[in-house]
């Protein structure tokens, strides 16, 4: 299996997993305990900053904080929907859905499809699918375009199925919009992700309007937003990478 995976990829991976929770907490809180013998007051405070670490960021309340800074573009109205040529959807990774008998979009994907296929029957507007296979296999916009024709009976004009990352998914979506004289789209993805996404999509000279779908919210409010969850902590990741992503790409100047 990691054999299909491409190094540009893989690289991205075992970086993330080391700078991201839940692994840089427990390096952390490990790295307290090898020290507490030598210095015990430094090697506790280590292992305390890693447990509260771990704790923050796995709360409803410090996922909302993490992605409110990343969610900055509000819901696509009627009026910019009109004025988009095109949606263009970035695909958001696949699984095994053992229950269907091959690979399906996994979560990100079929919220971005489902909002997408929304805006296509409001509009009327040509879809664009945009996402390679990064982890091998067939590509997610290949696996999105079958869901998109099954289950909402909607046929995309275009499949883009070369790119592994947001910034190839710009490029050679871009290449396809130029080819037929798009020049306006709308772009469609979590609202955490256009803030990165959206302007590699400018960088190809269209004119972009964000259509973010997914915002981290949860109802409720009080002590729930304090109680640590496996969702919490997902959405935490989640955000935290958008944030080393950016960094990533501005440091790259691209």
């Amino acid at each position: 299996m990691v054999s299909t995976i491409s190094t540009q990829v893989l690289v991205h991976l075992v970086l993330g997993a080391l700078l991201l929770p839940p692994l840089n907490m427990l390096l952390l809180m490990l790295l307290g305990l090898g020290l507490r013998r030598r210095w015990r007051r430094l090697g506790a405070g280590l292992l305390v900053l890693g447990m509260a670490g771990l704790y923050a960021l796995s709360t409803p309340l410090t996922a909302m904080w993490l992605n409110r800074g990343l969610e900055r573009y509000p819901v696509i109205d009627a009026e910019q929907l009109g004025r988009v040529e095109a949606i263009v959807v970035l695909s958001g990774g696949k699984k095994p859905a053992p229950e269907y008998g091959r690979m399906e979009p996994a979560a990100d994907s079929l919220a971005r499809l489902r909002y997408a296929a929304r805006l296509a029957r409001q509009s009327g507007k040509p879809m664009l699918l945009t996402g390679g296979a990064p982890m091998g296999g067939e590509a997610e916009a290949a696996l999105m375009a079958r869901v998109l024709s099954e289950d909402y009976g909607i046929v995309p004009r275009w499949v883009e199925t070369r790119s592994n990352t947001t910034l190839e998914n710009a490029r050679y979506s871009a290449e396809l919009l130029r080819s037929a004289g798009i020049k306006r789209i709308a772009l469609v993805s979590q609202g955490w992700h256009l803030r990165r996404a959206l302007p590699f999509f400018e960088r190809q000279g269209l004119e972009v309007t964000a259509a973010p779908t997914a915002f981290i919210r949860y109802g409720g409010g009080g002590v729930a937003w304090w109680l640590p969850s496996g969702r919490a902590m997902q959405e935490c990741h989640a955000a935290l990478r958008e944030w080393l992503g950016m960094l990533f790409y501005r440091m790259k100047g691209e």
